[in-house]
């Protein structure tokens, strides 16, 4: 009796709603709030942003677009690259204390950067269960690069980044030369776009990831961007753009 007690109490707490259950509506903008977890690179309280589309309803599948920004990073979606259509928008910061240690300005525990975005999206999952894994996207810029090519290639237990986004955008990051950072995960069926700068440092490593990415079976699209140093220019994000609404996005409905 005692164990079907405790069986009846954790049911009860698994179908508890979400705390912010009541303020999901079209064109809402949430904080989803973090205390447990480390503070953020910033040495803020961990949080993230989410958006939600102005065309959302619970009776249909949304992809979610998530931002990994440059730099010290941040909660603040981002969508310019995005195409027309209803997307839910999330922020994803970085915690304290998973830098590189052989050079700080950049990221590189990615096991522990993972584990913080994973515990993130899963209480978005929560919040908003009619998520469209297949055609989501992880997308960053500079350090945001870095860490979703270090990601796709530490090795944790349990889901994966593959398992939780169909598409990823890394501008001007990845390649991770800084580091050894191991093999990267096969990732067949995904579609990725990597561009980097023709004038940038990173340049050869952009290069780098784009064919880790093809060779464990991501459908790729690599674009040097020329005479651009270290950027994600208005230019290049609409590249970014078609590519995601003729390739990627309709790629991903038919489960090419």
């Amino acid at each position: 009796m005692r164990v079907i007690a405790l069986l009846a109490s954790c049911l009860t707490l698994s179908a508890a709603p979400h705390p912010l259950a009541e303020k999901v509506m079209p064109g809402a903008a949430l904080t989803l709030e973090f205390p447990d977890l480390t503070p953020d690179r910033r040495g803020r309280t961990a949080s993230c942003e989410v958006r939600i589309p102005a065309g959302y309803a619970t009776d249909r599948k949304f992809p979610l677009v998530a931002w990994l920004a440059g730099g010290e990073g941040g909660t603040a979606p981002s969508s310019g690259f995005l195409p027309l259509g209803d997307f839910i928008l999330v922020g994803l910061p970085y915690p304290k204390g998973a830098a590189n240690p052989a050079y700080p300005p950049m990221v590189g525990d990615f096991a522990k950067i993972w584990a913080y975005h994973r515990t993130m999206l899963e209480d978005v999952h929560r919040l908003l269960p009619n998520v469209e894994r297949r055609s989501s996207i992880l997308a960053g810029f500079s350090n945001g690069g870095h860490a979703i090519d270090g990601m796709l290639r530490a090795r944790f237990e349990g889901p994966r980044p593959s398992d939780h986004f169909g598409i990823f955008i890394a501008a001007d990051g990845g390649g991770n030369s800084y580091t050894s950072i191991g093999t990267m995960q096969p990732i067949g069926g995904r579609y990725a776009y990597v561009c980097w700068g023709e004038k940038s440092p990173n340049r050869p490593n952009g290069a780098a990831f784009s064919k880790a990415l093809a060779a464990k079976g991501a459908k790729v699209t690599a674009s040097e961007m020329k005479g651009v140093g270290h950027a994600f220019p208005e230019s290049e994000q609409a590249k970014a753009k078609d590519w995601l609404a003729r390739v990627a996005l309709p790629g991903c409905a038919d489960g090419k």
